[in-house]
C-alpha cells in the first residue's frame, strides 16, 4: 500500500472510528488507571510502525521499560520492513510484524497479530506512534490494562488511553519517547537519554561489505546518503548539490573513498548522481549491501554525510562525526546526539513544515526551498574546517 493511502485511511475511517468511541469513553474511563505493581509485569507491548531512525531513538525509553519492569519482556509491534534491522537492537526481546503490501495482507495480518497479542496478554501496551488512529485502536483491542500513548487536542486519538502524554516537540525526540515511560512511572535521572542501543557489526560483516565495494579493509571511507525515506523525499538535498559537494572533496581528498548508500529502490537516483562524479574514489553501493554490510560500512567509515534519515541516527549509535542536513524537519527535534557534528538548517518562515500536527503530510510544499537554496560552497566551506583540516578524518575512530 501507499504511504498515502494509509495516511488517508487512517485520518478518514480510524478517525471517524475513534471518534465515536471517544464519546464512549469521555463518560465512562476518563479516569486515570493505578500503574500496576512493577514485579507483576510480564509482557510490554511497544507499537511503532515508522521510522527506523525513530525506532532506534526510542531504545532510552526501551531501557527505561526495562529498567522499571525488570520481569517484563518488551514486544514491538512494527512493518516486516522493519524486522532485520529491529534484531540489532537487543532490548528488544520479540518482534510482531505487519505486511503493508496490499490491503488485504495487510488486514489478516492484523487479526493474526491480535490473536498473538492476546495470547501474550501485555500489562502494558506503549503507543509510540504520534498521530496514528489505527494505532489507539491497536492499543485498545489488546485489552491491556495500562495504555499509554500521545495525546494531542489537534487530533481525535488519545481519549481511549489511561495515560495521556503531551507531545512536546520543543524537547530532542529520545526525550519526548521517553515521556512515555515516565507517564509509568521511570525517572529521566535513571537513564542516559543519549546512549542509542545498536549492535556493534560483525567482523564478517564489514569484511563482506569492503570486499563488495572492491576497496581495502581500513580504507578511509566517507559514507554519503542522498536519500530520505519514502515518507518524505522533500528531506532531500538536491542531487545537483551533492554532484558539487563530492566532486570538491573527493578531488581534494583522494586518499578518502567516498561510498554513495542506498536501497535497490533508490539504486537509479544514487547512480545518477555518481555517473556524474566520474572519479575512481566515489562509489555508489545503493543496492549491494544487506542491513549487516550497511551498519558495517557505517561503523567503519571516518564521516557520515547524510539527509535527514536513518544515518543520522546510527552515527550517534556509534558516536560517528556527522554531516547532516535539515529543512522539513528541525534538528531541534531529530538532529544527531554526537558530539562531532553539523548540521545544516536555513530555518526560513515555512520550515520546519513536516509536523506531527499535520500528520506529517506534505500536501502545501511542492518546493523544497529549505533545502534548494543551502549552497554546496557553504557545506563545503564548514565540512572542510571541521573535519578536513582542523581535525583530519584520517584518523580512524571506532
Amino acid at each position: 500500500m501507499k504511504l498515502k493511502f494509509m495516511r488517508d485511511v487512517d485520518i478518514l475511517l480510524g478517525g471517524f472510528i475513534i471518534n465515536i468511541l471517544n464519546l464512549f469513553f469521555i463518560f465512562r474511563f476518563n479516569k486515570k488507571k493505578p500503574n500496576p505493581p512493577r514485579e507483576r509485569v510480564k509482557n510490554i507491548l511497544v507499537i511503532k510502525f515508522f521510522g527506523l531512525g525513530s525506532i532506534l531513538m526510542m531504545t532510552p525509553a526501551l531501557r527505561g521499560l526495562k529498567a522499571l519492569y525488570p520481569n517484563g519482556k518488551i514486544h514491538l509491534l512494527t512493518f516486516e520492513r522493519n524486522y532485520k534491522f529491529c534484531l540489532k537492537i537487543k532490548c528488544i526481546d520479540h518482534i510482531l510484524t505487519l505486511s503493508p503490501k496490499s490491503f488485504w495482507e495487510f488486514s489478516i495480518d492484523v487479526l493474526r497479530n491480535l490473536v498473538r497479542v492476546w495470547s501474550i496478554r501485555p500489562t502494558v501496551v506503549v503507543d509510540a506512534e504520534f498521530f496514528s488512529n489505527f494505532t489507539s485502536l491497536l492499543s485498545l483491542l489488546s485489552f491491556s490494562k495500562v495504555r499509554v500513548g500521545y495525546h494531542l487536542r489537534q487530533v481525535a486519538r488519545g481519549k481511549s488511553l489511561t495515560h495521556q502524554v503531551y507531545l512536546n516537540t520543543h524537547h530532542h525526540v529520545n526525550h519526548v519517547f521517553y515521556s512515555l515511560v515516565a507517564a509509568l512511572g521511570a525517572k529521566y535521572e535513571d537513564i542516559k537519554l543519549n546512549d542509542i542501543n545498536l549492535d556493534i557489526p560483525h567482523s564478517g560483516d564489514i569484511e563482506s561489505c569492503f570486499k563488495k565495494l572492491n576497496v581495502p579493509e581500513h580504507s578511509q571511507i566517507v559514507v554519503v546518503n542522498p536519500n530520505a525515506s519514502d515518507m518524505s523525499s522533500l528531506r532531500r538535498w538536491p542531487a545537483s548539490h551533492f554532484v558539487v559537494l563530492i566532486s570538491e572533496l573527493a578531488n581534494k581528498y583522494p586518499e578518502n573513498s567516498f561510498v554513495f548508500v542506498g536501497n535497490e529502490q533508490e539504486k537509479q537516483y544514487v547512480e545518477n548522481i555518481t555517473q556524474k562524479i566520474k572519479l575512481s574514489n566515489v562509489i555508489s553501493s545503493a543496492g549491494l549491501l544487506d542491513i549487516d554490510e550497511y551498519c558495517g560500512l557505517l561503523y567503519s567509515s571516518n564521516l557520515i554525510i547524510t539527509n535527514d534519515s536513518l544515518p543520522t541516527h546510527i552515527a550517534s549509535a556509534y558516536n560517528k562525526d556527522v554531516v547532516v542536513f535539515f529543512g522539513p524537519e528541525t534538528p531541534e527535534f531529530y538532529g544527531p546526539l554526537t558530539s562531532n557534528s553539523i548540521c545544516f538548517f536555513e530555518n526560513i518562515p515555512c520550515s520546519p513544515c513536516l509536523i506531527v500536527f499535520d500528520n506529517k503530510a506534505e500536501v502545501h510544499c511542492q518546493d523544497n526551498i529549505c533545502l534548494k537554496q543551502l549552497s554546496p560552497e557553504k557545506v563545503i566551506k564548514s565540512v572542510e574546517e571541521k573535519f578536513f583540516q582542523n581535525e583530519p578524518i584520517l584518523i580512524h575512530k571506532n
